[in-house]
C-alpha cells in the first residue's frame, strides 16, 4: 500500500511520504485517496512547506459554521532531532483564491534538514479557532492524519533571507539569523498603508499605484492578472537595490489614517463600524499579499507588521480594544498565513498610548496571545507616542518584547535604554522607528544623516525612516538620498566590525566639534570593542578631537570613511595606543562629517 502511494506521489512531483491513520479514542474520517493530502514546495530548509488537506466544503462567507472561526486546523511538526512545532492552519477555499472549496492549508518553515513528521488536529466547534485549549470542540474530517516529508539543505546562494533562516532574539542588542549574521535594521517606515495598492482585489479605496516602479520589475518576478502586481513588486526591487532591509506596514487600517487596508471579505465601512464583518477573510486578497511579502523576503526585506493604528476608530474596530473573538481571530489568521516567513516582527499597535490609551496590561495580554499562537517566537513590540522613557517603562524587561519601537527625536535614548534594559536583565534591541514630525526627505537627508543615522547606529541602535509624504508616499526614488546615506552608515558597521560585540563609549573622545541639528546637539560618537576596534563619528571635521587609548596599548591602523559617499579614503596610517591619540584633520571637506575606523594591527 505504501509503495503504491509513494509511486503515485512521485508522479505528481510531491516528494513526501504520507501515512494515514485514525485514533481509537474518537471517530476520524480517513482520506480515501493519496490526493486528499498534498505536500508541496521546494522542501528545502527554511522555505515554506505547504500541506493542503481535503476537508469539508465551505464558502468563505459561511456563518453556520464559519470556516475561519468554527473550525481549527493545527498541525504538529516533529523534526529529525525531536524538535516540535505546533502550527496554525487556515481555510483556503479552492486552494487558488476562490472562496468556495474544501482546501485547508498549513504553511511551515522547517529549520532542520532530514525527515519531518506531521500530524493534523482538525476540530469543529463554536469559536474553536480562537481557543488555546487543545481539546476544544470535537475532532472532524481529517483529524489525526499523519505524514512525513524530507527536507534538503538550503542552497548557499538562496535568495534573500532564505539562505540565513529565521531572524531571532539571542539575548543581545541585535537580532541574529539562525544560520547567518547579526542584523542591523535600516529601511522605510512609509507608506504605512503599503498594502493599499490598486492591484489587490477588494481594495476599493486603494491609493497606491507605485507607477514609477513598474520599470523595476524584472522578468521572472512574480505577478498576477497580467501586470497588476508589477508596480508593487518593482517597488520592493527598488528598495532592495538601495540596500533597504525593512518595510513597515499595516494589514488593517479600518478607522485609521488610510482606511484602505483590511484582510476581510466584507462588507466593510472603512471609517470603522460595529456592523463590519471582521470574521470572514478575503482568500484572493490574502493570496496576493503573500506573493508580495514572500518576494520581500527574497529581496532581503524584513516585514514589520503593525497590527493596529493609533486612531480610536482603528483601536475600537476589533472588540472595542479588548482581547476578544475578533482580535484573536485576526491575530491567528495573520500568523497562520504569514508567520512562516523568516524575518519579521509583530508590532501590536502604532502609538498605543495616543487617543484611546491602551493599558500596558492589555497590551501585554495581546502579546501573550500572539506568543501562544505563533510557533516561531517572532519578536513582538509596541509603538508609542509621548515622552520617553515614561511611555515605554511598563515594558522595560518584559520578556515578550525583545525589541523596542520608539517614536522619539532625542537620540540619547539609545544609550540610555541599552543601559536600562541590560540592568533589567533583558537587553532589548532598540528600534528608533519614527522621528515624527521631523520626517525625512531628499531636501533634509544631509541633516538627518548627521542628526539621526550616524548617532543612532554608533550608539548601538536600529532605525527606519518616516518620510515627508507619509501615507502619500508612492515613489521611493523621490527619497533616494535618504536610502543612500542610511546604507553608507549601515555598511560601515556590517562590513568592517563585530558590531554586536561593541559598546557606545563616547567618553573616550574629547575636543571634537559639535553639530546643532533640529532636535539634537550631536557630539562625537564612539562605538568600540576596547583594545580591538574603535568606530568614531565626528559631525563636523574641522575639529576631530582626541581619542583616549590609554587603556589600549599596541599598534593600530587609522582609516577615514566618508559618510556621504560610503567609501574609505585610500590609504591608512599607523598609530600607537596606550595614550591619548589626536585624530587629526580629515583628508578633505573639513566642514562636513567624517568617520574614522581605528583597528588593532595584526
Amino acid at each position: 500500500m505504501m509503495t503504491a502511494i509513494q509511486t503515485f506521489l512521485r508522479l505528481l512531483g510531491i516528494t513526501a511520504l504520507l501515512v494515514f491513520c485514525g485514533c481509537a479514542s474518537h471517530s476520524v474520517q480517513k482520506p480515501t485517496a493519496a490526493t486528499d493530502v498534498s505536500v508541496t514546495g521546494t522542501l528545502k530548509k527554511w522555505e515554506a512547506v505547504s500541506i493542503a488537506f481535503q476537508g469539508p466544503v465551505a464558502d468563505a462567507a459561511d456563518n453556520n459554521p464559519n470556516p475561519f472561526l468554527d473550525y481549527r486546523l493545527q498541525v504538529s511538526f516533529t523534526g529529525p532531532g525531536g524538535k516540535q512545532y505546533n502550527v496554525p492552519g487556515f481555510f483556503d477555499g479552492d486552494g487558488k483564491g476562490g472562496r468556495v472549496g474544501k482546501v485547508w492549508r498549513v504553511l511551515f518553515s522547517p529549520d532542520e534538514n532530514g525527515r519531518w513528521r506531521f500530524q493534523a488536529s482538525f476540530r469543529k466547534g463554536s469559536q474553536v479557532a480562537v481557543s488555546l485549549e487543545a481539546n476544544a470542540g470535537e475532532p472532524v474530517g481529517f483529524d489525526g492524519v499523519q505524514g512525513t516529508f524530507a527536507v534538503k539543505p538550503q542552497d548557499k546562494d538562496a535568495a534573500g533571507y532564505l539562505k540565513w533562516g529565521r531572524l531571532e532574539y539571542v539575548g543581545k542588542f541585535y537580532l541574529k539569523f539562525r544560520d547567518g549574521p547579526y542584523w542591523i535594521k535600516g529601511g522605510t517606515d512609509e507608506p504605512e498603508d503599503f498594502l493599499g495598492y490598486v492591484g489587490f482585489t477588494n481594495t476599493p479605496k486603494a491609493t497606491h499605484r507605485f507607477a514609477n516602479h513598474v520599470q523595476d520589475w524584472r522578468p521572472g518576478d512574480p505577478d498576477w492578472n497580467n501586470g497588476q502586481g508589477k508596480a508593487i513588486i518593482g517597488s520592493l526591487n527598488y528598495l532592495s537595490a538601495q540596500n533597504m532591509n525593512n518595510l513597515y506596514f499595516l494589514p488593517m487600517n479600518i478607522g485609521g489614517d488610510g482606511k484602505n487596508v483590511w484582510p476581510y471579505l466584507g462588507p466593510i465601512d472603512p471609517k470603522g463600524n460595529p456592523t463590519n464583518d471582521n470574521r470572514h477573510f478575503d482568500l484572493m486578497k490574502l493570496r496576493q499579499w503573500e506573493i508580495v511579502l514572500a518576494h520581500a523576503q527574497r529581496k532581503s526585506i524584513f516585514l514589520h507588521f503593525v497590527l493596529n493604528e493609533a486612531e480610536h476608530g482603528n483601536k475600537n474596530e476589533l472588540d472595542d480594544t479588548a482581547l476578544g473573538v475578533e482580535r484573536k481571530l485576526y491575530y491567528r489568521e495573520i500568523i497562520a498565513r504569514f508567520g512562516h516567513h523568516v524575518a519579521l516582527q509583530w508590532n501590536l499597535c502604532e502609538e498605543y498610548n495616543l487617543d484611546i490609551k491602551l493599558a500596558p496590561d492589555l497590551i501585554k495580554s495581546y502579546a501573550e496571545y500572539i506568543h501562544a499562537v505563533d510557533p516561531y517566537n517572532h519578536p513582538i513590540t509596541v509603538h508609542h507616542a509621548g515622552k520617553l522613557p515614561k511611555a515605554w517603562e511598563p515594558f522595560l524587561g518584559f520578556r515578550l518584547f525583545p525589541v523596542t519601537s520608539f517614536q522619539w527625536r532625542q537620540t540619547d535614548i539609545v544609550e540610555y535604554w541599552r543601559k536600562a534594559s541590560l540592568a533589567a536583565g533583558f537587553p532589548q534591541v532598540i528600534g528608533m522607528d519614527e522621528y515624527f514630525p521631523d520626517n525625512a526627505s531628499a531636501t533634509n537627508a544631509d541633516r538627518h544623516r548627521r542628526e539621526y543615522t550616524w548617532p543612532i547606529y554608533l550608539s548601538g541602535g536600529q532605525l527606519e525612516y518616516i518620510l515627508e509624504d507619509l501615507i502619500k508616499t508612492d515613489d521611493f526614488r523621490k527619497d533616494e538620498p535618504v536610502w543612500n546615506y542610511t546604507w553608507y552608515a549601515r555598511k560601515f558597521l556590517e562590513e568592517n566590525m563585530p558590531f554586536w560585540e561593541m559598546e557606545p563609549m563616547d567618553e573616550l573622545l574629547t575636543g571634537a566639534a559639535t553639530y546643532q541639528g533640529k532636535n539634537n546637539l550631536v557630539t562625537g560618537q564612539v562605538f568600540a570593542k576596547p583594545g580591538e576596534l574603535y568606530a568614531v563619528y565626528v559631525p563636523v571635521g574641522d575639529s576631530t578631537g582626541t581619542l583616549d587609548l590609554s587603556a589600549a596599548p599596541g599598534k593600530y591602523t587609522q582609516r577615514w570613511y566618508n559618510p556621504r559617499t560610503g567609501k574609505f579614503v585610500p590609504g591608512s596610517k599607523m598609530i600607537e595606543g596606550g595614550k591619548p591619540v589626536i585624530l587629526g584633520p580629515p583628508p578633505a571637506e573639513v566642514s562636513e562629517d567624517w568617520s574614522v575606523l581605528i583597528k588593532r594591527a595584526r
